[in-house]
């Protein structure tokens, strides 16, 4: 393989993609499992044995290049390789993110999700953003997304777990918007990991809304890879 078809240049991403968009399709991120730490993960790429099917005709799709980006796991300053996938058909190239990875955040999913879960619980800001060693300010970032979209992600989870076939649960905190979604993320995660044997909380619920957890300017699209 040459070199230009594993790491194809900006403009031929461009252009693949403008193409693509041409047709009414775009490029997005396909989360995917993974079995691996993100430490792990940045240590050495793991082998993609399952190639995706593009989200717009379900053909399979051909990985094509990778891009790096940086990714924070508490006091860790972490570079990923995340791989893109593109459908020769649709001519779009996609994204394909370790379930890990929050959309337009630089913490991971699990950093993310325990803080929120503490602060819920009753802890002050400055004591969640103490244990993984965050700014303060960016937790209270966390907080202020999730309280905007609350109400959003409660129903998106919850409708999940009635396409999964389970019960909706007698949520917690029923008369608090952030409890509620937090609960109705904890029961999706939850019945996700029963059906597909085990994984972690936080990484499952972000898988289940395509990586949009607490993403800065994109509501959820509610698939689970």
């Amino acid at each position: 393989m040459s070199p230009d078809a594993r790491h194809p240049s900006p403009a031929l991403l461009s252009r693949a993609n403008r193409e693509g968009c041409r047709k009414g399709r775009g490029p997005m991120a396909i989360v995917l499992p993974c079995t691996v730490t993100a430490h792990d993960y940045a240590a050495a790429l793991p082998d993609l044995n399952d190639r995706p099917a593009c989200p717009d005709c379900s053909e399979p799709m051909s990985l094509w290049g990778s891009y790096r980006r940086a990714l924070r796991i508490e006091e860790h300053d972490l570079q990923i390789r995340i791989r893109r996938a593109r459908c020769s058909s649709c001519r779009v190239s996609h994204g394909l993110v370790p379930e890990f990875v929050t959309i337009g955040r630089l913490d991971g999913v699990e950093v993310i999700g325990q803080a929120l879960e503490e602060i819920a619980a009753g802890s002050t800001i400055a004591a969640a953003a103490a244990r993984p060693s965050v700014p303060a300010s960016t937790v209270r970032g966390w907080l202020r997304r999730l309280r905007d979209r609350a109400d959003i992600l409660a129903k998106g989870f919850l409708a999940a777990l009635v396409a999964f076939g389970a019960l909706v649960p007698r949520l917690v905190g029923s008369g608090n918007a952030i409890e509620t979604a937090l609960s109705a993320a904890r029961a999706a995660a939850a019945e996700l990991a029963r059906r597909f044997s085990g994984g972690r909380r936080w990484p499952l619920a972000n898988r289940i809304v395509g990586g949009h957890l607490l993403s800065t300017n994109t509501d959820p699209p509610w698939i689970c890879a």
